[in-house]
């Protein structure tokens, strides 16, 4: 179980709502990784619906997860659904230190547009 407490850093949070078989989001997953040395500070938490669950382990294997320094869990108090807006997976809410919401992607998302938010 992660809290606030896990995640108080002082820096931006990114929040990747994702599904698992979603070559998209496998693909930014895998293009996040490759940035490692841009998160200094900012924290990136992959959070997938319950029902997915049975998928993770092979998106864990295909992206190389365990390689990452990033969070990833199995959203069992329907989160997701509060947040998500049903445009396109992946989707990426970047939230200030104060963990205020100040951006929202949806859908593949380059580098070069996260780049002024990470920290």
């Amino acid at each position: 179980i992660l809290t606030n407490e896990d995640f108080d850093n002082g820096a931006n949070l990114f929040l990747m709502m994702f599904n698992p078989t979603c070559s998209h989001c496998q693909e930014e997953t895998v293009m996040l990784g490759q940035n490692l040395d841009l998160f200094k500070k900012s924290k990136v938490v992959l959070a997938a619906s319950a029902i997915q669950q049975p998928y993770v382990s092979d998106f864990v294997k295909y992206t190389h997860f365990e390689n990452y320094p990033f969070y990833l869990g199995i959203d069992s108090s329907d989160f997701i659904n509060k947040l998500f807006l049903y445009k396109a997976l992946p989707q990426i809410n970047i939230y200030d230190k104060n963990r205020i919401l100040i951006k929202t992607y949806s859908g593949e998302v380059p580098i070069d547009s996260l780049k002024p938010y990470i920290q």
